[in-house]
């Protein structure tokens, strides 16, 4: 049975001792700041003990949360992380959060409360995260420990396990009309950026994401065939893609202006990383005066374009490198083939009769 002790420190802080004697196990105990944590730690414990589940060993050692991140890095399990820039302030949240439990402290009625934490807490300007952002944070949290059970053994179960997801609006829908498009592209020839065009117009007729297109480099790009080929893919899986006409022009005039030291297609002028081209998309978006359109929505706007041609569900997923279907991988030949006709329609509804 448990028993829940109060005890006060040297600097009068409070703290909850609690100690789990079952006939035939060994003792086991714990101590937490408040009472119902110590309460909920010892149901939880005792209950493992008696299913055969609780590792004895593994609470004895007390690996902490930090410990984990500091392992994780050391094996390179980070490294591997597709989007670790993106999650890299996550990784931080956590361990500045939970950097000194120990993994066997951290319990799901911890979790709950950091993540409500997470919820009620606002950010620098005074806004709330929405909910796929906390759902993101928790996301990442389940990995880290996901890691600790079944690589490390550290732990014997994830307890984000039985978390349940918090409910998210549902996804942008913001599809401009043709004049809408129009104007776009007008707005985007007169930027101070001249690459900000001929990507636009990439993700325009090929749905192509925005990290897809600015680490595109020119060996990947094959302008005889009017093919390029996406290495670098969100879901890690490289697919081809064909061109447009007026796509495969600005690229030719890229081409003949690059230098050679450069390997990205859009490259920088004054670096050899990315282009960053925020700042211009925003102001184009501005002056085309558009209201809350992103460069993503572009995305949706090809889908939305193809789908009107009568578009299937298998060449959208094709066409845009989604693996929802689990056919789809019978259907790799058909990258460029699919993609040229949704292009060259996209095309000629914007560009029929211009000379470029």
């Amino acid at each position: 049975m448990a028993s829940i002790y109060k005890r006060k420190s040297k600097d009068g802080k409070t703290a909850w001792r609690a100690v789990i004697r079952i006939k035939g196990y060994p003792t086991v105990c714990n101590h937490f700041d408040r009472k119902q944590e110590a309460d909920d730690w010892a149901k939880e414990t005792e209950r493992r003990i008696k299913l055969g589940q609780f590792n004895f060993e593994a609470h004895n050692q007390h690996h902490t949360y930090a410990e984990l991140i500091d392992r994780l890095i050391a094996d390179g399990a980070l490294s591997h992380h597709r989007s670790l820039k993106n999650c890299q302030s996550q990784f931080d949240y956590w361990k500045g959060r939970l950097g000194a439990y120990a993994l066997v402290h951290i319990t799901p009625e911890l979790i709950s409360q950091e993540r409500k934490l997470l919820i009620d807490s606002p950010l620098p300007d005074g806004r709330k995260r929405s909910a796929s952002t906390i759902n993101r944070y928790t996301a990442t949290l389940s990995s880290t420990l996901s890691y600790a059970v079944k690589k490390l053994r550290w732990i014997i179960e994830n307890p984000c396990k039985n978390l349940l997801k918090l409910k998210e609006d549902p996804g942008r829908d913001r599809i401009l009309t043709d004049a809408e498009v129009a104007c776009l592209l007008k707005a985007c020839k007169q930027s101070k950026s001249s690459l900000l065009y001929p990507i636009v117009l990439f993700a325009l007729t090929t749905g192509a994401r925005r990290g897809e297109i600015l680490s595109l480099e020119w060996r990947h790009v094959d302008l005889e065939k009017g093919i390029v080929f996406l290495k670098e893919t969100k879901n890690g899986r490289p697919r081809s893609v064909a061109l447009a006409d007026p796509v495969i022009d600005q690229l030719k005039a890229l081409y003949a202006a690059r230098q050679s030291a450069k390997p990205l297609v859009f490259a920088s002028k004054t670096a050899f990383g990315r282009i960053d081209i925020k700042k211009a998309w925003m102001q184009a978006v501005k002056r085309a005066g558009i209201e809350d359109y992103h460069f993503h929505d572009l995305r949706h706007q090809f889908a939305t374009l193809a789908a009107s041609t009568g578009a299937s569900n298998l060449e959208l997923a094709t066409a845009m490198g989604h693996r929802t279907l689990a056919m789809l991988q019978r259907y790799t030949h058909l990258d460029a083939q699919t993609t040229k006709k949704f292009s060259n329609h996209i095309s000629e509804k914007f560009f029929q009769g211009e000379i470029r």
